[in-house]
């Protein structure tokens, strides 16, 4: 009984090794399944939105320009605030980032004033930050071209050689020609996009002086 309890136990100890090893080759980096796993195709669809992305980052500061000067305007009759002490603490946040309600409100107005404040806060260094954002922003909408175009190339090599199987089946080949069409659309209206954030995102530095030059002439006037 003995000697067949050792013999298991040896077995078991010789076959560990190999077991760990055939696990350790089928096993893969995390990162690596889930850029396999990735469908190119949806990866292409999702271009444009990244590029819009990239845009929206440099452009936000210089849209809420007005959106904040609006409020300014109309939050004191609403909220029965001081128009003076509101705009006092509005420039003080786009100057230096200070974020401080000094007004004995409601807890609810004193929320609604801190949101205001935090999205001038976030002005002031959207416009002070945009010369260094633009040229980052422009080089990532290049790299979107570029991923773009790669996965074109890769997508309509894919397709083609289904098309030309003698292998493939009729109803599969409409399918696929479906979705090549749809590559193809991808990829003009990709490249033009690319131009256009290109030429949107190198335009805003002059822009961005004008709407710094707008808010803090509103504070002043307030």
């Amino acid at each position: 009984m003995q000697r067949i309890t050792l013999a298991l136990t040896l077995l078991a100890l010789a076959v560990s090794p190999a077991a760990c090893s055939k696990k350790d080759k089928q096993s893969k980096n995390p990162d690596d399944a889930a850029e396999s796993d990735k469908d190119p195709l949806e990866e292409l669809k999702g271009i444009p939105v990244a590029i819009q992305g990239e845009v929206d980052m440099v452009l936000q500061p210089i849209n809420d320009v007005d959106v904040v000067i609006e409020q300014i305007s109309s939050m004191p009759g609403r909220l029965s605030i001081d128009a003076k002490g509101l705009t006092a603490m509005a420039s003080a946040s786009l100057k230096d980032g200070t974020v401080a309600v000094n007004l004995d409100i409601s807890a609810e107005a004193k929320a609604e004033v801190e949101a205001l404040l935090n999205t001038v806060k976030g002005i002031g260094i959207g416009l002070k930050e945009l010369p260094n954002r633009v040229p980052v922003a422009a080089k990532n909408i290049v790299g979107h071209g570029a991923k773009a175009a790669a996965l074109v190339a890769k997508l309509t090599a894919k397709y083609q050689a289904k098309l030309s199987s003698p292998f493939t089946k009729a109803e599969e080949k409409l399918k696929i020609q479906g979705e090549l069409d749809i590559v193809v659309k991808l990829d003009a209206d990709i490249k033009a996009t690319v131009g256009t954030a290109k030429e949107t995102v190198m335009g805003l530095p002059s822009k961005g002086t004008e709407a710094l030059a707008k808010i803090t002439a509103a504070f002043a006037a307030g």
